[in-house]
Parts: structure tokens; sequence; C-alpha cells
């Protein structure tokens, strides 16, 4: 045996009987003759047991014991009074002081070493309880960490606490889908150096999902810049369309903390367009044992990404659908019907701007006043389909501008909502080439999703 034991006691022939019938069982032992000692012993050395006498000079063994259990080094250490002092009022008062037995005097052998060992068997236990409690804390940190970094604190604790939660299998349910992506994102990955995309990548993806936390959103995925997130699920709630609008909101208010930090660097600027829609879907945990995920699927999931193809940047657009589950107040700064691709019917949407109480939030008026140009501003543009760009180019002028949108003359009757690629070459006006991605608001007005930085300080720069 190992286990070191500290006998306290005034009486040498005590300390005798206790040695030999400890050392007989293989029990190292350290030895104080009186309280002071016993404490000066602690300083140097760690018991794994005490066996300390009651009747002492000076520090008696209840003093001693008391200040031993008033010290964070000292108090988880079991300790056995030795006393001849067996009344229940004593032996009370022993146990309120902290020790966990006692050992009448004169000492039986087999007693003593029973509740020696019994003791010294629980201590072991209770410090093997209390290491793996630190192991489960730093598991169970782990894994909130792990869920933190798609679901909210709340999400993450509340499946913690519910682990039928995490089974592979899906349920349908009433849930809010709120999808996000990044205006011209591609054309600004292809002017960076790929360190920088990742650097402005993980900025804006920090920020959003620091956002979509506070608000409990469940983030199904993260593609590149684009979000796709639950609300309503894994954890229930009667508000998630509220709460969906409202984190929408404030990742576009958090766009503008994004902005000043990349301008600083390099003097890139995003912007975000934002699409939502409420409707049943199948959420559950998808995949295989070895690999899972929290996910939504559904037509509704695939409604709320045509939902945000439609936005510009700056803007949160939402469905019929979204709107009839909000009990807080709107502000809708206006509405539209659009054709969705693969949708059986038309569909109505609305772009917001604010929501009032419990959330209490606005976005900035998006008026953008356009001013005329000098002289017309000769571009070639292409009609964006889907993502690529299509193969006839047609000519244009720019006629007025702003740093974020323009007026575009052109011959073809442009569709509300489509995308256009914009190409600029310098010209009489002092303007440099590049190019701009926008997508049609009215007959020929253009809203910027992606320039190039040296063209919107340009066209900035045409406005008083």
């Amino acid at each position: 045996m190992n286990e070191r034991i500290l006998v306290v006691d005034d009486t040498p022939a005590n300390i005798q009987t206790v040695a030999a019938i400890l050392k007989g069982k293989g029990y190292q032992l350290s030895v104080a003759t009186n309280g002071k000692q016993a404490l000066d012993a602690l300083t140097k050395i760690r018991p794994d047991l005490i066996l300390l006498d009651v009747m002492m000079p000076e520090l008696d063994g209840f003093e001693t014991c008391q200040r031993i259990k008033s010290s964070e080094a000292w108090r988880d250490i079991p300790i056995i009074f030795l006393t001849a002092k067996t009344d229940t009022a004593d032996i009370v008062k022993g146990f309120e002081m902290g020790a966990v037995d006692y050992v009448g005097k004169p000492f039986n052998a087999h007693e003593l070493l029973a509740r020696v060992s019994t003791h010294l068997t629980v201590d072991q236990l209770r410090r093997s309880l209390a290491l793996k409690n630190v192991e489960l804390a730093r598991a169970h940190e782990l894994v909130r960490r792990a869920f933190g970094r798609y679901v909210s604190e709340e999400v993450a604790e509340s499946l913690l606490r519910d682990p039928e939660g995490l089974e592979l299998g899906g349920e349908e349910r009433d849930a809010t889908i709120l999808m996000s992506d990044l205006r011209g994102f591609t054309a600004m990955a292809e002017r960076l150096a790929p360190r920088d995309v990742i650097e402005v990548l993980n900025l804006y993806l920090e920020t959003m999902v620091d956002v979509i936390g506070r608000y409990e959103g469940t983030i199904d995925e993260i593609i590149g810049d684009a979000i796709l997130v639950i609300f309503g699920a894994p954890v229930a709630c009667s508000d998630h369309a509220a709460k969906a609008v409202a984190c929408g909101l404030a990742m576009q208010l958090a766009m503008a903390d994004v902005n000043g930090r990349l301008a600083a660097k390099n003097g890139i600027q995003l912007e975000m367009g934002i699409g939502i829609h409420t409707g049943r879907v199948i959420v559950g945990n998808i995949g295989s044992l070895r690999r899972t995920k929290y996910a939504a699927v559904g037509s509704n999931v695939n409604l709320a990404g045509r939902v945000e193809s439609f936005t510009t940047g700056g803007q949160v657009l939402i469905t019929e659908a979204a709107r009839a589950g909000i009990a807080a107040s709107l502000r809708i700064d206006g509405q539209f019907q659009v054709e969705p691709k693969g949708a059986a019917r038309s569909l109505q949407l609305f772009e917001v701007g604010g929501i009032g109480e419990p959330f209490t939030l606005s976005l900035p008026q998006r008026s953008a006043p356009l001013r005329p140009l000098a002289q017309p501003l000769a571009v070639q543009f292409t009609v964006l389909e889907e993502k690529f760009v299509g193969r006839t180019v047609y000519d244009g002028h720019l006629i007025e501008v702003s740093d974020a949108e323009a007026r575009l003359r052109s011959p073809l009757a442009l569709a509300i909502l489509s995308n256009l690629k914009i190409t600029v070459a310098t010209s009489a006006l002092g303007n440099p080439a590049g190019e701009i991605y926008g997508k049609v608001l009215d007959a020929t007005r253009i809203r910027f999703t992606s320039a190039t930085p040296e063209l919107r300080a340009w066209m900035s720069g045409r406005i008083p």
C-alpha cells in the first residue's frame, strides 16, 4: 500500500499502538504530537487520511479539525477522530467539525483497520468521481462549443440535456427558413488573393454567426458566402417567423461593422441579400452513424433560397406566409410579385425595413439619389441566366449614377429583377474601366450587386 496516514496524538503509547497496527498492513505513517505540529506537517506532506486525537493541550482535536477543513488545500482529506469521549454530544460535534468517523479508545485493531480501509476507499472513489466529473465537464464543453458553431447557446444546452434529440430521423414541423448571400462575392473573389478571400469571408461569417445565435437560429448550412438558417427547430417556438425577420434585420445592420473593418484593411465593401419564408419542413438529423448533421429539407427550404435570389444588397425580403406568422408590427418598404423558377404560382414578396417590439429594429432608408452624367457613358451588358453570363452582348448607356445605382438606357426591354453584367470602358468622362453586376429594379434602374472599387469610387464622386 502507498497510502500515507498522519497520526496526531499527544500520548506516545497511543502513537506506538496505532503505528504497529497500520505498519503491519503496509501503510506509510507520519506523526504529530499536537495540533500545531499537525498543521505544520500538512504544509510539507499531503496524507491520504488523518487519525486525530480529540484531547490534546493548546489546540484540541476539534479546533485542529476545523482549521484543516477551512483550508481549500486540505479540506478534502478524510479525518477520523481517536477519542475516549464517546458520548453522543462529542460524536455529533466531531461530525459537525468535518470528521468522517471516529474510533474509540482503547483501540481495537480490527475496527481501526476496517474504518481506515473503508474511508480510504471512499476517498479514492470520491477523487475518481471528481476526475470523471472534470472529464465530463470538458467533454460537455467541447460538445457545446461544437454545437455552438451552428446553433445558439440555448439550443446547444437543450440538445445536451435531451440527447434523444440527436438521434437520426426527422419530423414535420412549421419553421421559418432564412437564406443569406453576398452580392457579387464571386466577382470580388476573382480580384483578391485566396488568403484575402478567406480572411474577408471569415470576418463576415464570424459576425453573422454571432447575430444568428442571439436570435436562436440554427445554422443548417454554410456554403461559401451563403448561410441557411432554421428558426423554430430543433427547439420549437411560436415566434420563429418574427425571430427570423428580426435576425435578418440585425444581420443587415451588422454589415456596417463588417464593412468598416474591411475598409480599414483593403477597401472591400460587401452587400448581402436575405430571403425569408415560413412553411412545413422536415427537420432532423440526416446522415449516418459516423457523420450526422441537423438539417431542414423540403420545398419550403428551396423556396427561401428562391426568395433570396430576388434580393438586392441590403434587402430583407419575406413571403406572405412569413408575414402572416408575425405578431409584431413591420415596416414594409415595398412589395411585388415574382415567378420563382419551379413554383406552381406567383409569389408576393415584401421588403421589410423594420420590426417593432419586442425587437425594435430598423434599417436606414435605401433611397439613393441618381445624378445625371455630363454625357451618357457607353457600356456593354449581358443578362445573367442563373449564375451564368449570357452569350448575347447588348449596347447601352449609363445616363444617371449614384454610389449604389445607375439608370441604363438600352433598346432591350429589361425584365424586372433580372441580373446584368455591365462592362464599362474608359471614356472622355475620365472613368476607369471595370465591371458592374446589378439587378434590374424597374425598366431602366439598376441596383449594383458588385462593382470594382475604382468604378464605385468614381460614381460616388459624381454626387455633389
